[in-house]
């Protein structure tokens, strides 16, 4: 009998370490599918002229910012999403600025990190995101 409670006990306890586990992955994963979608966004409105403007990116205070024009100022316009919690967006400080039309930028490299997962978002001169 002591031996099977032991033995659902190690079961137990491996199965909830494996859910753990697979939440913060799932949880990482999230949070890249939010930066990568937002880079896309500002580069699709650039694209499309929307605005007549060149649109960009950049984390202030937590959120990660879609803005018009060159500067990561928020403005009534500008879209906000928080940056969850535990992660750190490296390479946004500095904004990504998409030009009108084209879509290009400069040579940007974004590092998603979150627990002990990171990953690398590359954006090139063409406003390519490699991720």
């Amino acid at each position: 009998m002591i031996i099977v409670i032991a033995i659902m006990s190690v079961i137990g306890t491996l199965g909830t370490l494996m859910s753990l586990d697979a939440y913060r992955g799932f949880s990482f994963h999230s949070e890249l599918d939010v930066a990568v979608s937002l880079l896309t966004r500002a580069r699709s409105a650039a694209m499309a002229n929307r605005h007549n403007t060149s649109w960009g990116v950049c984390v202030r205070d937590g959120n990660y910012v879609v803005f018009r024009g060159d500067s990561c100022i928020v403005t009534d316009t500008s879209e906000l999403t928080p940056v969850s919690a535990g992660t750190t967006i490296a390479g946004l400080s500095s904004p990504v600025v998409f030009s009108q039309i084209a879509g290009t930028t400069t040579d940007t490299t974004v590092t998603v990190t979150q627990n002990s997962r990171s990953t690398t978002i590359t954006i090139n001169y063409e406003g390519t995101i490699i991720w």
